[in-house]
């Protein structure tokens, strides 16, 4: 789980932050650590936006992630992973598959 941080922290998160208006409120969890809790959660077979709330608030690897940020709702979740973030989670994605190669893992 910490590898897979460090390996995330690599990726390019600049068309993620650029999908988020300026002008708005700034999201109660960052982009870039909701990503991380989306890959940690498929990686570990969950993919039900509300297992994946349920897991943010019990179990430590999660929370740990979550760097001291409160666990998004199930909402935020399925906010973030559709709509206008699903070409950039793409990007994100094969980011992410590339840096896992590079690394042979």
């Amino acid at each position: 789980m910490r590898l897979l941080s460090l390996m995330m922290e690599e990726l390019d998160y600049k068309k993620l932050y650029e999908a988020y208006s300026p002008n708005g409120r700034n999201p109660a969890v960052p982009p870039k650590i909701l990503f991380k809790i989306l890959i940690y959660a498929y990686m570990n077979d969950i993919w039900s936006s509300r297992k994946i709330e349920l897991a943010c608030k019990r179990d430590v690897n999660f929370m740990w992630l979550l760097e001291g940020f409160k666990a998004p709702d199930h909402n935020n979740i399925v906010r973030f992973r559709t709509g206008r973030l699903e070409l950039i989670l793409d990007d994100l994605f094969n980011q992410f598959i590339i840096k896992l190669y590079e690394n042979n893992e």
